[in-house]
């Protein structure tokens, strides 16, 4: 130690540029604290996708079929909290999700037995939980 007990500024530095170099994690019970997850507001969004078939022959019928599914990165998000055991997944039906596992996504708190929407459906439900906090909950 150096004089009446201070940690030397070369010390300290040499520590933080230790922990700048290689990040540790904590990880804590997640019985007492439900964890952080993160995703960024624009891919709380639908993303159109198509099919067109033609026939073999080039004769015969042809066609589109549209549909809209939850852009891939909120779509990778939902099977990574399914696969923790954070939320029951449906693929039967549109927003049947729901939480098994308390947790939160972007700052906002999700308790057991609560829906967890579609990508395009949860930009609003977030901004409204943040807006009118946990008082309405689905």
């Amino acid at each position: 130690m150096a004089f009446n007990d201070v940690i030397p500024n070369f010390v300290v530095q040499e520590i933080l540029d230790k922990i700048a170099k290689e990040p540790k994690q904590l990880h804590f019970n997640e019985e007492l604290f439900p964890p952080l997850f993160t995703i960024k507001e624009e891919y709380l969004t639908s993303c159109n996708e198509a099919f067109t078939w033609i026939s073999p022959t080039g004769h015969g019928p042809s066609g589109i079929v549209a549909s809209a599914v939850d852009h891939p990165a909120f779509a990778a998000l939902r099977k990574h909290l399914a696969a923790r055991g954070f939320i029951e997944m449906q693929t039967t039906w549109v927003n049947g999700d729901r939480v098994i596992k308390p947790f939160y996504l972007n700052e906002v708190y999700f308790d057991v037995g609560e829906k967890f929407v579609s990508g395009s459906a949860m930009s609003g439900h977030l901004k409204y939980r943040r807006k009118y906090g946990n008082e309405f909950r689905s």
